[in-house]
């Protein structure tokens, strides 16, 4: 077992967690291997280098941030992967019922029962809980360094003061129809931002990708949503789009984010690869 783990994560609660998961598996005689990252992009490269020698089980142990990263590494045709949930927010493991007590997370990589979930594949980086352009991006850079379920939701009430709404083109089905957008998001995961309900419909099994579009609202301003965003119930607004599909073409020149990692450089241009995260079932 190769674990990949942050320490600086949730705050240095990642030093905690890999203490705790350590002490499971010592008690247990199972041999195992920490690989610490050092800096943004490492636990990729230490994944890459991992499945090229053959490593069978890989264990991200992190936050939504690491889980990304080690995802983009995976060679999902020689080694699984399993979450240790260690951040702030704990996005994913909240909406796809990945324990966040570290043992039983841990434990339940050891039974070893496999299982296969969806990402989401854009342009040429993967994805695994939620992508998105507009307000989420924002608030990402809003918040830089300090996300939490607080600053996050400060931060998005700040943003939605100060925020312009913008065109994108989104085009599914063959079909194109813009729209004035506050944000997109592309989700296979349900929430994000420490506990924003964006997508509580989503179901990282189902081999869809659910797709909600938030227009401002005509009658109300925009900052009276949070309440309703924050508990997911602006799915049924009158501002609110929401559809399934396996694929979607977003046509936007504003950056996307994926996991809450800002990229500017890729095309949003998202497809579902069902059952694509080869992984392990949690306990039952």
């Amino acid at each position: 077992m190769e674990i990949i783990a942050n320490p600086t994560s949730g705050k240095n609660k990642g030093e905690q967690v890999i203490r705790e998961v350590t002490h499971y598996l010592n008690s247990r005689n199972i041999s195992y291997n920490v690989h610490i990252t050092e800096s943004k992009g490492h636990a990729r490269k230490l994944t890459e280098t991992l499945c090229r020698k053959g490593a069978k089980t890989i264990v991200a142990l992190g936050g939504d941030g690491t889980f990304h990263e080690v995802l983009n590494g995976m060679d999902f045709s020689t080694s699984r992967l399993g979450f240790v949930p260690a951040g702030r927010g704990n996005d994913y493991a909240f909406g796809t019922g990945i324990s966040l007590n570290p043992t039983e997370a841990i434990a339940a990589i050891v039974a070893g029962t496999p299982m296969d979930t969806d990402y989401i594949q854009v342009d040429t980086a993967r994805c695994l809980n939620i992508a998105g352009t507009g307000l989420d991006v924002e608030v990402l850079q809003h918040t830089a360094h300090k996300k939490n379920s607080i600053t996050y939701t400060t931060s998005l009430i700040h943003c939605l003061l100060h925020y312009s709404c913008y065109p994108v083109t989104v085009t599914h089905n063959s079909i194109s129809k813009e729209y004035k957008c506050i944000m997109v998001g592309v989700c296979n995961g349900s929430q994000f931002g420490g506990g924003l309900k964006l997508s509580p419909m989503s179901n990282n099994k189902d081999g869809l990708l659910d797709i909600v579009i938030i227009e401002k609202p005509k009658n109300i301003p925009a900052v009276f949503v949070v309440p309703s965003f924050a508990k997911g119930k602006h799915i049924t607004k009158s501002f609110t789009t929401h559809f399934q599909c396996t694929q979607i073409d977003i046509d936007t020149k504003a950056p996307i984010e994926l996991d809450g990692e800002i990229y500017t450089d890729l095309q949003f241009k998202a497809h579902i690869v069902a059952g694509g995260c080869k992984t392990f079932a949690p306990l039952a």
